[in-house]
């Protein structure tokens, strides 16, 4: 028996061209992903830094009110902390208000602001309890 040669099994060349339109366009996706990803490596390293500074200087602020009481953070006020110096490129801003809870003024707040190559803000409720 004689087989034709067009009766090979293979692929046709639709075929062929569909795969390699596909093939590009998912390649192309992956490409772009990962360039982007690049481009913001140093950002969300700025970004991690930003948070452990604000991170460290909102711990110094939690210690000295166990080591020292509640009543050493007055408010309202804009004290320095010496454990928040910032290293270059970034700047700390600390700020302690009086806060009113459920009609209990016996709470302050502390915000710790990070600025410059990234920026961050946490804050805290501390009660007098």
């Amino acid at each position: 028996m004689i087989k034709c040669w067009y009766k090979l099994r293979g692929f046709t060349l639709i075929e062929v061209i569909v795969f390699l339109i596909v093939s590009s366009i998912l390649m192309s996706t992956i490409l772009i992903g990962a360039t982007t990803a690049l481009r913001n490596t140093p950002t969300v390293h700025q970004q991690w830094i930003a948070t452990q500074l604000a991170r460290q200087c909102m711990e110094w602020f939690l210690g000295q009110r166990q080591f020292n009481g509640y009543s050493a953070l007055s408010c309202p006020s804009t004290p320095s902390a010496s454990a928040c110096t910032s290293p270059s490129g970034y700047t700390v801003s600390t700020q302690i208000a009086c806060t009113t809870w459920n009609s209990d003024t016996h709470y302050k707040t502390i915000t710790v602001t990070v600025g410059g190559l990234s920026s961050t803000s946490l804050s805290t409720q501390i009660g007098d309890y």
